[in-house]
């Protein structure tokens, strides 16, 4: 764990802006009217739409990349400590 520190960092940077952007996508949705796209089809607050769109979109993405990291962090841990104990015991063998 002593290695990858700044993509440990960057993995929950991610997920912060994940959440950030879920809480600005729900607060955008509840003061727009998407109500009138079920009804009608149509909405005349186009800007608010292509927001929450947007800021759904920044989050599915960060949530992705953060969770990935934090995956990528734990296999390249798991593979250097096992590097680790083959050096180890081969020179061991060798002494």
């Amino acid at each position: 764990m002593l290695f990858f520190e700044r993509v440990r960092k960057l993995s929950n940077v991610c997920i912060v802006i994940f959440v950030l952007f879920f809480i600005l996508m729900i607060v955008s949705f509840s003061n727009s009217k998407f109500s009138e796209i079920l009804q009608h089809n149509f909405t005349n607050d186009l800007r608010g739409t292509i927001f929450t769109l947007i800021s759904f979109i920044i989050s599915i993405f960060s949530l992705t990349l953060g969770i990935s990291l934090k995956y990528i962090v734990k296999d390249a841990n798991e593979e250097i400590k096992l590097l680790e104990e083959r050096t180890k015991k081969n020179s061991g063998e060798q002494i």
